[in-house]
């Protein structure tokens, strides 16, 4: 690109405009970039808009621009910049650190469920997962719509550059196009990771929701031994708190010590029994 610029919205209002200028800011008034994401034609050149999210300290700071592409000239107006995005000078760095970025944070974020994954399976569970998963949930969640927004912007250049050419001339330069098509095939791959990545969360879910289960059986299995081993116990204590005249233990010496014998006697028996059968 011979002419690269840019520019934040203050100044671009401010500054003296071309008519290149001049047309983008009358686009940027129709397309308002805070609500419209996407990639038009003009006679010409390329124009549009998009933004990105970037979460710091559970705050959403939002980036958002419109720009122009033409063959010897690329215009990017900055509406807001809060996650310092557009700090380059060059087309290429500009789009090349939104590729950047987007792949530290599938990197982060991929360890991240690594290392999630791996304390569920070791039987590390606890209650603030169901929130963590959620939390990743709807990060995922606008890095699918970012990025696949700005999938589209691309593939809208490649789409619109080819549909001029198979026309009448064309808009980018051949080293411009190029570039363009290698990036739209590395802004995929990104976008296919991230959705991996959101898959693999639902499968942490599952793993996650399989684990509390077992561990709730486990709970109700050991309640469920302890109340069987005592219900022999229960039917004791019944049978001799009848206290019939004629019973032969109420006159016995050694009656007391016997129902005693009794008991400890069952619950010995009870515990073998389910040690045998492994059920505790």
């Amino acid at each position: 690109m011979e002419h690269m610029q840019v520019t934040d919205w203050n100044h671009f209002m401010q500054k003296k405009r071309n008519s290149r200028e001049e047309f983008l800011l009358q686009s940027m008034h129709k397309l308002d970039p805070a609500y419209w994401s996407g990639i038009r034609m003009a006679e010409d050149c390329l124009y549009g808009a998009f933004s990105f999210h970037e979460e710091e300290h559970r705050q959403t700071k939002i980036s958002r621009a419109a720009f122009l592409l033409g063959e010897q000239e690329f215009i990017l107006v900055v509406q807001g910049d809060e996650s310092g995005i557009f700090q380059q000078e060059e087309m290429e760095e500009v789009f090349e650190r939104f590729l950047e970025r987007g792949q530290q944070k599938v990197e982060k974020m991929e360890r991240y469920l690594i290392d999630m994954e791996q304390e569920i399976v070791s039987g590390k569970t606890n209650r603030n997962r169901n929130l963590n998963i959620f939390e990743c949930k709807r990060t995922l969640t606008v890095w699918k719509n970012d990025y696949g927004q700005f999938l589209n912007i691309v593939e809208g250049i490649n789409g619109l550059e080819q549909k001029k050419n198979e026309g009448q001339g064309q808009i980018l330069t051949e080293e411009s196009a190029c570039y363009f098509r290698v990036y739209e095939n590395k802004m995929r791959r990104l976008t296919e990771e991230i959705q991996f990545l959101y898959e693999e969360l639902v499968h942490i879910r599952e793993a996650l929701d399989a684990a509390l289960s077992y561990e709730q059986n486990r709970i109700m299995k050991v309640f469920t031994t302890v109340t069987t081993i005592f219900m022999p116990l229960s039917l004791i204590a019944g049978w001799y708190g009848m206290n019939f005249a004629w019973m032969p233990e109420l006159s016995w010496k050694y009656g007391y010590l016997f129902a005693g014998a009794l008991s400890a006697a069952v619950i010995l028996v009870c515990i073998w029994f389910f040690k045998k059968k492994k059920l505790f």
